[in-house]
């Protein structure tokens, strides 16, 4: 791979050199990212961008929109997509691929773990999108100052959860609002009930309204007192943003939050710590993660250059390097020393392939994006009325009979 990606950027110097001796310069390359300017997460993603930039000359110019699928979509109609976007799901990967818009790829990902490269490919094994970065979702985040000890098992979570608001919980996030929700109940169908039943039911052959699926749901509506072991309320976690919940915790307010590092809001690791999500049993459970996935959607060759320079063992070394960034790399040669000093290490280092750990991706990206928008409606309406479950699960199901099985949904989980 190092040595494809210095041809590619030898390349690149080179038409740099052109365009200075009077030969057209390249065309800027354009690429959409979710990352808000000013945050750790951009700032993370420029210094990658400039490296890039310095070393070859070729323009970048980012296109920075929380609504990736809806401007993306509305570029595509006018026939001016950007060159590059960052794709928020295997199943966007799927959906453009399928749609023809997304250009195969000829970059190399025999170094990026199972599940992420997986995804990445058709089912021939060509690679539409690079998994640029990953996420571990099954993590509990708690207050050191207030959780003395590590809630490293299903009892002592619940014995936090039995009084007082522990839980941190955002809800919000516009028209995608309720996922971290939906998050919380794959999480637990996973923990509790372990990968085949995980795989089954993203597969369409285990119900919604199974005993497995039903006892998730009330697995996390019991955890969080239906709203009372939240900080604020029902309606404090149906009108706070899905990043700003941890605020809660610096307040005082709550002490603990489920979810990916860098969704939960927090600038700095000091003063916290993490578990995963125990398993109500003594079976090890797998872990639910997720990934950005980057594709091309033009002929600019400038744009391929980029893109293979960010698939680069370089170029995921230096993203994850960046503090504050909070980002995590598929690519197994990018080991956990690359990462900043501690937690983000520790999380690292279940990624790895020695680690020995399951990794199931993140059950409402691999949906269909209609039965993914009524299970983030579903676990709104839910945590609001828990008596509503029985005909929310009911039409669940009707949605999934409607929408298919979620595209591949037998690449979700990877065993070590």
């Amino acid at each position: 791979m190092r040595a494809a990606i210095a041809l590619l950027l030898a390349l690149g110097l080179g038409a740099a050199c052109a365009a200075c001796g009077g030969a057209a310069p390249s065309q800027a390359v354009t690429i959409m990212v979710p990352w808000a300017t000013g945050t750790g997460e951009y700032r993370a993603f420029a210094a990658v961008m400039n490296r890039f930039v310095a070393e070859t000359g070729i323009a970048v110019r980012p296109e920075v929109t929380r609504a990736v699928a809806q401007q993306l979509d509305a570029d595509l109609s006018t026939g001016n997509p950007p060159d590059l976007v960052d794709l928020p799901s295997p199943g966007a990967v799927e959906q453009y691929q399928a749609e023809r818009a997304l250009r195969p790829l000829t970059v190399d990902l025999s170094s990026y773990d199972q599940p992420w490269r997986g995804l990445a490919e058709s089912g021939k094994g060509t690679v539409y999108a690079v998994p640029v970065k990953a996420d571990i979702k099954s993590l509990i985040w708690y207050d050191t100052s207030a959780v003395p000890s590590p809630p490293a098992s299903w009892q002592a979570l619940e014995n936090l959860s039995g009084h007082g608001t522990p839980w941190c919980l955002g809800l919000a996030s516009g028209s995608t609002s309720g996922w971290p929700g939906a998050d919380w109940v794959a999480d637990l169908l996973l923990s509790r009930h372990q990968a085949g039943d995980y795989q089954k039911w993203l597969a369409g052959r285990l119900s919604w309204q199974s005993p497995e699926v039903t006892d998730a749901w009330q697995a996390w509506g019991t955890l969080m007192r239906y709203g009372a072991a939240v900080a604020g309320g029902v309606q404090g976690a149906l009108s706070t943003q899905f990043d700003g919940a941890a605020k809660g915790m610096s307040a005082g307010q709550c002490e603990l939050e489920h979810g990916a590092l860098s969704a939960t809001g927090l600038t700095s690791t000091a003063g916290y710590g993490y578990v995963v999500l125990p398993p109500n049993s003594g079976s090890a459970a797998p872990v639910m993660v997720s990934g950005d996935f980057m594709g091309l959607f033009t002929s600019n060759p400038d744009a391929r250059k980029f893109l293979a320079y960010l698939a680069s063992d370089e170029a995921q070394t230096l993203w994850v390097q960046q503090a504050g960034g909070h980002a995590f790399s598929a690519d197994s040669a990018v080991p956990p020393a690359a990462y900043p000093a501690g937690p983000q290490q520790k999380i690292a280092g279940l990624l790895q392939p020695s680690a020995g750990t399951a990794l199931c991706f993140d059950a409402g990206d691999m949906m269909v994006p209609d039965l993914f928008t009524a299970f983030q409606q579903a676990a709104l309406r839910y945590i609001n009325n828990r008596s509503t479950l029985p005909g929310l699960l009911k039409g669940l199901q009707k949605t999934q009979q409607g929408a298919g099985s979620s595209p591949g949904a037998k690449l979700a989980c990877a065993q070590p």
